[in-house]
């Protein structure tokens, strides 16, 4: 699998595929200072738990590429949340469900 670039911009869009295949996309929202927030994450529902897990991870990496610092996630499930902690996301505002990731350059 690998990203693509669709649109950039403040709100950038970007595609995920498999071979020639889109599979599922997401926004990066810049947020300043090298912070972006992940939004709007959609996968095939045919993906499995571990294809998620390979995505976020699939993410992490081409992050890191681009030199993006910080990356931003507001959850709204405790599956999410799960996830989250798995990739070593740390939980930043409980209120506001909002969890980080900074990218280790």
């Amino acid at each position: 699998m690998h990203i693509e670039k669709l649109k950039a911009g403040n709100e950038s869009l970007y595609v995920i595929k498999k071979e020639s295949e889109e599979v599922g996309r997401f926004i990066l929202s810049e947020q300043g200072n090298g912070v972006k927030q992940l939004r709007n994450l959609k996968v095939e529902g045919n993906v499995s738990k571990t294809g998620i897990l390979y995505v976020f991870e699939l993410i992490q990496s081409y992050l890191k590429e681009e030199n993006i610092k910080e990356v931003q996630v507001k959850s709204h499930s405790t599956e999410l949340d799960t996830l989250l902690d798995h990739q070593q996301f740390v939980l930043k505002d409980k209120e506001k469900q909002l969890w980080t990731y900074r990218i280790k350059c």
